[in-house]
């Protein structure tokens, strides 16, 4: 189910889908989401950003769709 490589583990998409239809682990899995648009978006950046100021875009756009 699970496979570790390459220091990642990978998750088959549909297990993900699966805990992504479950309340329990809903908000876990929404999270690591939350953290890798986190960590994408500080590799794209040209100048810092307040994490507050991430956070209020972020949900503006998720508000907006």
């Amino acid at each position: 189910m699970l496979k570790i490589k390459n220091n990642n583990v990978l998750i088959p998409i549909a297990v993900w889908n699966d805990l992504k239809n479950d309340l329990y682990f809903n908000e876990l899995l929404e999270a690591l989401e939350d953290r890798q648009d986190l960590i994408d978006t500080k590799k794209e950046a040209t100048e810092f950003l307040d994490f507050r100021e991430y956070d209020a875009k972020r949900m503006e756009s998720i508000i907006d769709v």
